[in-house]
């Protein structure tokens, strides 16, 4: 059994600068690494220094990830699905292949994956 889900961080209000936005993405993706072999990550970090991610996972949920990732509480999760209808295909592919370098109309300022 296999999951989707989407991630957007709840502090976004808070940040200032944009590489400090990243360095946030940066250090999620470090602490997650360790269980790269059961999911597959990528999270956009976009031009109002709001950060929002798309995951997949081996499982029904992202309990995994939240156990190796103290920071993923700093998140709000939605899960997509769990059909794979029309509306899941569009949000994957919002996510995935980017119009014009945007992502809900604002520009992508920084993309990073894992898996």
């Amino acid at each position: 059994e296999s999951s989707i889900w989407t991630m957007v961080y709840d502090e976004a209000d808070s940040n200032e600068d944009l590489d400090e936005t990243i360095a946030i993405t940066t250090e999620f993706m470090k602490q997650t690494e360790s269980i790269k072999d059961h999911c597959f990550g990528i999270m956009h970090t976009l031009e109002n220094l709001q950060t929002e991610g798309l995951w997949f996972f081996n499982g029904p949920d992202p309990e995994r990830l939240f156990g190796v990732n103290e920071d993923s509480s700093w998140f709000t999760w939605s899960q997509l699905g769990p059909e794979a209808n029309d509306y899941v295909k569009k949000a994957v592919v919002e996510f995935m292949v980017p119009t014009d370098g945007k992502f809900k109309g604002k520009l992508i300022k920084d993309t990073q994956v894992l898996g």
